[in-house]
């Protein structure tokens, strides 16, 4: 459980570091309007929506939700990715790209982790474990709005779009982090092995 809990931790981190600089980025880096940046949030709820309503059809099936989280996570990487990418090259199409994978892949790694952790508590303590989900979640999204800014601040040196992009790298360096601390826990199928063939 600690361990699901610290990939919780990981990914919040990962993914939550950005909020605050999303909008900020696209109006220095790429000169969007006040009116397009605030398309950004809808665009970053809209593929959290996706991602979120794509999990729930998908582990509705029965399929493993930590798999879910590790896709979710593995998205963020070329979402990020491309954020970058996109300052450099000046194109807000490939930006906004990559919020909505971002959105996404938050989706599908905070419904896997909330459905497995649900799955793997006992009956009767189903309500704690969502109340210790919940509290990771809100901690380390909390602390994730606070660095992110301050290091977007601390990396300014490195030039235009250099704080941003230095913040954005990092999480990437935290959802690779997240896959690995994820990797143990996956199922024998999910973590490549042989299927499991049940007899009867």
């Amino acid at each position: 459980m600690l361990r699901r809990l610290l990939v919780v931790a990981l990914g919040t981190l990962a993914f939550a570091m950005e909020d605050v600089l999303l909008e900020p980025y696209g109006g220095a880096v790429l000169g969007m309007s006040v009116a397009d940046t605030t398309v950004l949030t809808a665009t970053l709820s809209l593929g959290g929506l996706l991602g979120f309503a794509w999990a729930s059809r998908v582990l509705g099936r029965g399929a493993e939700p930590l798999h879910m989280a590790a896709w979710g996570a593995a998205l963020g990487i070329p979402a990020f990715a491309a954020v970058i990418v996109s300052g450099w090259l000046g194109s807000t199409a490939l930006f906004s790209l990559g919020v909505f994978l971002m959105g996404v892949g938050v989706g599908l790694f905070g419904h896997g982790t909330l459905t497995a952790t649900m799955r793997s508590a006992p009956q009767d303590r189903v309500g704690l474990a969502l109340g210790a989900w919940g509290a990771v979640q809100a901690s380390a999204g909390g602390l994730a709005l606070a660095l992110g800014g301050v290091l977007r601040d601390a990396f300014e040196w490195l030039g235009a779009g250099g704080g941003y992009n230095a913040v954005y790298a990092l999480e990437m360096l935290l959802l690779v982090a997240t896959l690995a601390v994820l990797w143990p826990l996956l199922p024998p199928r999910a973590a490549g092995s042989a299927p499991i063939v049940h007899n009867g």
